[in-house]
């Protein structure tokens, strides 16, 4: 019998033993390809140009030079002579409190305008004839319990103080009656309650004349000020909080800025 030819074809050991030969063909195909692009690719170096040679130059460090200091040249100041006449001549003569024709009593926590309030008081500078003031200010003088106005005297060009002369006291309103409030025993007791006085106002809101009850105070800290006061004993109260050198120019109709006259201190 004829013998069989034996096929040159590998037999199939396992499931993935004809796969194998394949990958490893195609895996040496991609280095081959690898390998001729990186030679194609590589960069030949360049030649040093002369433009960095010389940034190198440039660029090294310099030995630090050691600055001397400067002397300071001393120049001759020419001093400058004041002239012996001028327009606005210098005036070291006491004026004032700095007088002192007149020792006060030391006062505690007693401000400097009711220091020198005092002092005009005393020397007799409280103006009682003005024929032209421009009124400048208006405000509360503590040591007095008084308001008092600041005026502009043109004839003079001196500032001039008028104390208020009309027995104007600090007041508050209330919308209880007289017998109402009578019977609150710590507005009664109250050491800065002077006295009740009943007055009729116009409601606004409402458009008619109500009645009310005008509280009068000793001080403007006795109606409105912190602590203790009239305001806080009251559960309403209106026109308390109004500041009293604003109210007095209310009441007395007074408008800075205006002229007025003064004869014989009203």
């Amino acid at each position: 019998m004829a013998k069989k030819k034996q096929s040159n074809k590998e037999k199939q050991t396992d499931l993935f033993s004809f796969s194998q030969p394949q990958k490893e063909k195609e895996s040496e195909k991609e280095d081959i390809k690898k390998e001729s692009l990186k030679k194609e690719t590589k960069i030949e170096p360049k030649p040093k140009t002369q433009d960095t040679a010389l940034l190198k130059e440039v660029f090294k460090k310099k030995p630090r030079v050691e600055k001397k200091p400067k002397k300071a040249i001393k120049k001759d100041i020419e001093l400058v002579k004041i002239p012996d006449e001028l327009y606005y001549q210098e005036n070291n003569e006491p004026f004032g409190l700095e007088t002192r024709e007149i020792d006060f009593e030391k006062i505690k926590r007693e401000g400097f305008e009711s220091r020198f309030i005092r002092y005009m008081i005393e020397t007799g500078q409280i103006v009682q004839n003005l024929e032209k003031g421009l009124l400048l200010d208006v405000n509360y003088d503590g040591g007095q319990n008084k308001a008092y106005c600041k005026f502009y005297d043109l004839d003079s060009d001196e500032i001039r103080i008028w104390i208020d002369n009309t027995n104007h006291v600090p007041y508050c309103l209330s919308k209880e009656s007289i017998q109402e409030l009578e019977n609150n025993v710590k507005l009664t007791n109250y050491k800065g309650f002077e006295r009740f006085e009943k007055i009729q106002r116009i409601d606004l809101l409402q458009d008619e004349e109500i009645n009310m009850t005008k509280i009068y105070g000793t001080t403007p800290t006795d109606i409105g000020g912190r602590g203790n006061n009239i305001r806080n004993i009251l559960d309403k109260a209106w026109e308390a909080k109004i500041r009293y050198h604003l109210n007095y120019i209310y009441d007395r109709g007074l408008i800075p800025g205006l002229l007025y006259k003064i004869e014989d201190g009203e």
